[in-house]
């Protein structure tokens, strides 16, 4: 996966791996075949029918005309198209368009996929069906390159993740380290490109605590416990028009669970001095270790005037009760009636 913020060279990086652009040094070096996803639908023809796009757009990605003709009615089912081949394409919402495209440019495995923001197509039932055909393709020892701003997407599909910034790269590795990493580059951005006259809090000026429905701190929940996040934010000059945040990870690097304050009130808060904000949770999340993030900005998002985003503050634990056993991620009560 590759990911970073507008302009940081994601797609210029596919460009140049596709020979579309020409890099302005060092030189890339690849044998096998590749085939590229930059923007699905281009090249089709609102005048011809789905099958006659099909065809001739099929050609014009290096497939043989035998090799279209066989391959069409798989083309149509994997896009859940087949009863409407037969259509203009000018019939076809924008999904319909999308998932053909995806069907056709992938029917047959590459070496090299790269793909650039094309997970976003159809329901989340073919956005599985897209997944399991990466699955497919990287057993056969294909190698794809996968451009997105949904990350929870991307964490799924990725062994690695490269974070980019201004056409350089800031790291390489585990996707939940990357998405974490470029979480904080958001954030640290947000002060850089504003140029506003506010500092990071500092360690001194905020706290986080985990308590349990005693008000007492603790480490160790049982699923579906009432637990309490206190923070408590000190900062040395005036803040207003303020969103407070927390979320929740799985050792997994899933994000489980976000709220902020703005969410919950509807409007921003002002801090003057010392201020201490308190969230009632319901801890109904599967067993394992977590971690729990606090982040402090302006207005709706940390991408802009961001004064702290710290991912990893608390470590804690839940665990399932002796009386209510399951699996799975989240605790969801379950009550079994038999009629």
């Amino acid at each position: 996966g590759i990911i970073g913020p507008n302009g940081a060279g994601k797609s210029s990086l596919l460009r140049i791996l596709t020979g579309i652009s020409a890099p302005t040094s060092g030189h890339i070096q690849f044998e096998g075949s590749l085939r590229s996803i930059l923007e699905l639908g281009v090249g089709f023809s609102p005048d011809l029918t789905g099958r006659e796009n099909v065809y001739y757009n099929g050609r014009l990605w290096g497939y043989t005309g035998r090799e279209l003709l066989s391959a069409t009615d798989r083309i149509f089912e994997f896009a859940r198209l087949s009863d409407y081949a037969d259509w203009p394409l000018g019939a076809y919402s924008t999904g319909m368009q999308m998932r053909l495209g995806f069907a056709l440019a992938t029917f047959e495995r590459s070496d090299l996929l790269l793909i650039d923001e094309a997970l976003a197509v159809g329901d989340a039932a073919f956005q599985q069906r897209c997944i399991e055909r990466f699955s497919e393709f990287r057993r056969a020892g294909s190698l794809i390159l996968i451009v997105s701003h949904d990350l929870p997407l991307l964490q799924a599909v990725s062994d690695r993740i490269l974070l980019l910034d201004r056409g350089k790269a800031k790291f390489l590795g585990e996707p939940a380290e990357a998405i974490s990493r470029y979480m904080e580059l958001i954030a640290s951005s947000s002060r850089d490109e504003t140029g506003s006259k506010f500092s990071e809090l500092k360690e001194s000026e905020y706290r986080l605590e985990l308590l349990d429905a005693n008000a007492q701190a603790r480490r160790h929940f049982v699923s579906g416990e009432q637990a309490e996040l206190s923070v408590e934010l000190s900062p040395k000059e005036e803040l207003h028009d303020l969103t407070v945040g927390i979320h929740i990870t799985s050792s997994h690097g899933i994000r489980v669970f976000g709220v902020n304050s703005r969410q919950l009130l509807g409007e921003g808060i002002r801090i003057q001095g010392s201020r201490q904000l308190r969230f009632r949770l319901t801890l109904n999340l599967g067993p394992g270790l977590y971690t729990i993030g606090l982040s402090v900005h302006r207005g709706l998002s940390h991408a802009t005037d961001c004064y702290l985003w710290e991912d990893s503050v608390i470590e804690f634990e839940v665990e399932t009760g002796m009386d209510a056993p399951f699996e799975g991620t989240s605790f969801l009560a379950p009550r079994l009636m038999i009629v």
